[in-house]
């Protein structure tokens, strides 16, 4: 993940913790942990931008210290609210499985910063790294496509042990996208939900199974535009991703028959 891409991750977790802290009741108690919510999820993107542009490697650490302990501190207020009866532990439960995630993320970081992880010129965050002239920026995620996502989760959540990020329907109520923690990827499960979508059909196939990978890229509209002329033609149509980002598929005859999706911005 390249700095603009956590960038915009934290951003996401202000905002859906904003969309929150609306849905908390109009009570003493309410109003003052939407305060305290208000002041510590919203924060993290701010001085992460900030540390970003720190003029030392000093002020560097110091902002991605700033960033860890309100993520800390917001994720101790979402589990008040679901202790205090404010709000109910499913409309939570994502959002401490994203604080988690960004935490675990900005303190390593932060130990690479001060140069007690891998060793490095500059700092890893003011990084960028590109995978092949294509502009893929690495791999975004490995999908499974699946008959009932609660089935896949009893398997790869509570049998594997993999960490639930978080899980959307995306596409016009035709499709859930659920992501699971794999480290260095995430695992992404895709349950068709309307009986005509061709997912089905290739379920009816091969039952559940692998389906396929997928790229980062920065922007996928050029990518659209970018990739058939260097010999990966695309899909015609842009679909609709995780997140509020887009993807495409490219067209397994360039891919030896392996179906590869593209997303991004």
């Amino acid at each position: 993940m390249n700095p603009a891409q956590l960038s915009e991750r934290l951003w996401e977790f202000a905002a859906r913790i904003g969309k929150l802290i609306d849905a908390l009741p109009d009570s003493r108690l309410g109003r003052h942990v939407a305060g305290q919510l208000t002041r510590s999820g919203t924060s993290p993107a701010p001085n992460y931008d900030e540390g970003r542009a720190a003029e030392s490697k000093a002020d560097f650490v110091h902002k991605l210290g700033v960033v860890l302990k309100e993520l800390v501190e917001t994720s101790g207020w979402l589990r008040f609210t679901v202790k205090a009866g404010l709000i109910t532990s499913r409309k939570v439960a994502g959002l401490l499985d994203e604080a988690a995630q960004l935490e675990k993320i900005i303190a390593s970081s932060r130990l690479t910063a001060q140069g007690r992880g891998r060793s490095v010129r500059t700092p890893i965050l003011n990084q960028q790294s590109t995978i092949s002239n294509h502009g893929f920026r690495g791999l975004d995620h490995l999908a499974i496509v699946v008959p009932n996502t609660e089935a896949a989760l009893a398997t790869w959540r509570d049998r594997v042990g993999l960490k639930l990020l978080y899980s959307e329907v995306v596409n016009g109520g035709t499709v859930r996208l659920t992501h699971l923690d794999l480290g260095n990827t995430q695992l992404q499960l895709v349950e068709p939900l309307s009986p005509d979508h061709p997912l089905q059909a290739w379920l009816a196939k091969n039952g559940p199974g692998l389906h396929h990978f997928c790229f980062q890229v920065d922007d996928v509209g050029k990518a659209h535009e970018a990739l058939p002329p260097m010999g990966l033609p695309v899909a015609p149509n842009i679909h609709q991703g995780t997140r509020g980002k887009r993807a495409l598929f490219l067209d397994k005859s360039a891919t030896q028959g392996v179906q590869v999706e593209v997303t991004g911005r």
